[in-house]
Order: C-alpha cells, then structure tokens, then sequence
C-alpha cells in the first residue's frame, strides 16, 4: 500500500508520533471514544503515543494499513482511517474516526473512498468487514454510502470507554466483480 494517499481535499499519510497529542485531544471526547473499542475515556497523552506504536507495530506485521487523515496544507491530524485484521487469515476489516470539529463535512466518507480505492488496487477485488456500534447511525450511514451492506448480524462488543460491551452490527463490502477489458 502507498505510504500517502491523496483526496480531493484530504492527505492521508503514516501516522506519526507527533500525531499522539491529536489522538489524545480528540480521542478525549466521549462521544468519539465510545464509539471506538480501543478508546480509553479519558485517552492520556501516554495511551495515544502506546496506540500509536501498537499501530506502526501492525503496520509492519502486514496487519494494518493505518492512514492519518489531514486536511491538506495543514499536516495536523484530524482522524485516522484504517485497514486492518486480527490475524493473517481473517479478512480485512474496515475502521476510521474523526475528531469533532470535523465532523459533517463529509471528511470521514472522502477518506474511506480514498482508503478503500487504495486497498482495490493492492488486494484486488477484495471483501471488507466492518462493524459499527447500534447506537452511531452516523457511522452507519457513512458505511452504507460506501457500499457496505449489514449482514443481519449483530455482536456485542467491548468498548473501553463505555467499560462494557454494546450492540455492534455487522457490515460488509463484498468483492467487486472483476471487469473484462474486452466489454
């Protein structure tokens, strides 16, 4: 995968340690981190540059592919954006958040096509999962935008800053068919 991937209005790029003092900043916000599984609440300075690491360290076992998510001309981090699996078998699975101030200006949804467009071009047609808390109809409104269709089922999963489990529902983008270049 690209080490920087570019967007109509967004730069996304390898996450840096700097990057820490946004994640923690934005991260901080309760309604951010309980939409995450992995978000402490409040998330400490420490914990941003440990999630960070933990990230690179993925990154390097082939088992994530995060992204920053900059505006450009401002290399200051609004949100990431990620590919990733538990384990090398499983499939891919898609996640992303963004801090407040950005939100509703369409960031989250332009950073996900530019991810996504990036991932069909190194897997190849590939399907990716996805799940997204019950209670963040926003999130799902940006999966089902992107093509994900819930697959009817529902899990109940862990999120750190609610300190206890909620209703996820389960996404996935199947494969696209692949096109003939003699049609």
């Amino acid at each position: 995968m690209k080490k920087t991937l570019e967007t109509e209005r967004l730069i996304l790029r390898q996450l840096r340690d700097e990057d820490a003092v946004a994640l923690s900043k934005y991260g901080s916000n309760f309604d951010i981190a309980r939409m995450t599984g992995s978000f402490p609440h409040p998330f400490p300075l420490i914990s941003a540059e440990f999630k960070i690491l933990h990230l690179r360290a993925q990154h390097r076992r082939g088992l994530a592919f995060p992204y920053a998510i900059t505006e450009k001309g401002n290399e200051s981090m609004i949100g990431i954006v990620d590919l990733f699996r538990r384990a090398e078998t499983d499939d891919l699975e898609f996640g992303y958040w963004i801090g407040e101030p950005f939100w509703g200006k369409g960031f989250a949804s332009e950073a996900c096509r530019g991810l996504m467009a990036e991932a069909d071009r190194h897997f190849g047609s590939t399907p990716l999962k996805a799940g997204v808390f019950s209670d963040n109809p926003a999130s799902l409104r940006v999966l089902e935008k992107l093509g994900f269709k819930p697959t009817g089922k529902t899990e109940a999963y862990f999120s750190m800053a609610r300190l206890k489990k909620a209703e996820s529902v389960l996404l996935e983008r199947p494969a696209k068919p692949e096109t003939s270049l003699t049609e």
